[in-house]
């Protein structure tokens, strides 16, 4: 099943690249390719400090509640999307924590 899992990471992440991030914007593209993956948004938050990202989304991905994290560089263009089980960001548990709470 992690293959699965991991498969849905990665078609998060080939979604938003498809994206037009500057004419639909973050929250719209990203909730259009959730839509696509029976995805969930967990979180949606600015990084005020980050140096190289503006937001961070963490989103929960099928019926096993894959959680990965999005982050929106500072120019607006561009994502990465990351396996929160894999993430070293301060948000990560957080993440995982909300996957958590929604799944019980």
């Amino acid at each position: 099943m992690q293959c699965d899992n991991a498969l849905e990471v990665v078609q998060l992440e080939l979604l938003l690249d498809l994206a037009d991030l500057v004419a639909q914007g973050f929250e719209t593209a990203l909730l259009t390719a959730l839509d696509e993956l029976d995805g969930r948004v967990l979180f949606n938050r600015r990084l005020d400090d980050d140096p190289q990202y503006q937001r961070i989304a963490a989103v929960a991905l099928g019926p096993e509640n894959e959680v990965a994290l999005v982050f929106l560089d500072h120019s607006g263009t561009s994502t990465r999307t990351e396996d929160a089980r894999a993430s070293n960001h301060p948000l990560r548990d957080e993440a995982l924590a909300a996957a958590n709470t929604e799944q019980n």
